[in-house]
Parts: structure tokens; C-alpha cells; sequence
């Protein structure tokens, strides 16, 4: 190999190093970037976890409020209907004794109408 050839393989091999470095550096730039961002993803999937577990414990607060509403408003009905039963019990008794009275009250009518 003559001198030019040997200086022409070098340059060959020093400006390919300094393309190898080149592009080394702009992809150490674009890994460090790539972190950036996955920094940043991961601070908004913390937050969003976060905001998860906040939900689901107000729903569960929800759905036990709603519960014992459930059962609230269930023994109030059955309560009432107690009370609607002991009501149609009293005006059971008490159209009976209308009944009676009406009775001894026509009675008395018509014996009147029979001494006149």
C-alpha cells in the first residue's frame, strides 16, 4: 500500500468514526429525551392511579351510603306496613260495630214505628 493509499484509509477510517460519534451523540439526545418523557408518563400514571384509588373509595363510600338507605327505607316500608295491617284491622272492628249499631238503631226505629 502506497502513502496515498495509506492516508486515504485513514481519512476513510476517521471520518467514518466521526459519523459513528455524530450519530452516537444525537442518539444519546434522543435516549435522554425518550427518559424525559418516560419520567413524565410516569408522574401522569401515578397521578391517574391516584385519582383511581380516590374513585373507587368514594364509590365505596357511595354504595354504602346507598345500602344502608336501602335498609332505611325497606324497614320504614315494613314498619308502614304494620301500621296499614293494624288500621285495617280497627276499621275492620269498627265497620262491625257500625253494622251493630246500624242494627239496633233500625230496631229501635221500627219498634217506634209499631206503637204509633
Amino acid at each position: 500500500m502506497t502513502g496515498d493509499e495509506m492516508e486515504r484509509a485513514i481519512d476513510f477510517l476517521l471520518q467514518g468514526r466521526a459519523n459513528h460519534e455524530a450519530r452516537l451523540g444525537a442518539l444519546t439526545e434522543q435516549v435522554g429525551e425518550l427518559a424525559g418523557t418516560v419520567n413524565q408518563l410516569s408522574g401522569t400514571v401515578n397521578q391517574l392511579t391516584e385519582q383511581v384509588v380516590e374513585t373507587n373509595r368514594l364509590m365505596q363510600l357511595h354504595l354504602e351510603t346507598q345500602t344502608s338507605f336501602i335498609q332505611i327505607v325497606t324497614r320504614h316500608i315494613e314498619a308502614q306496613g304494620e301500621i296499614n295491617t293494624s288500621l285495617r284491622a280497627n276499621i275492620n272492628r269498627t265497620d262491625a260495630r257500625l253494622d251493630r249499631l246500624e242494627a239496633v238503631v233500625e230496631r229501635y226505629i221500627e219498634g217506634r214505628n209499631g206503637q204509633s
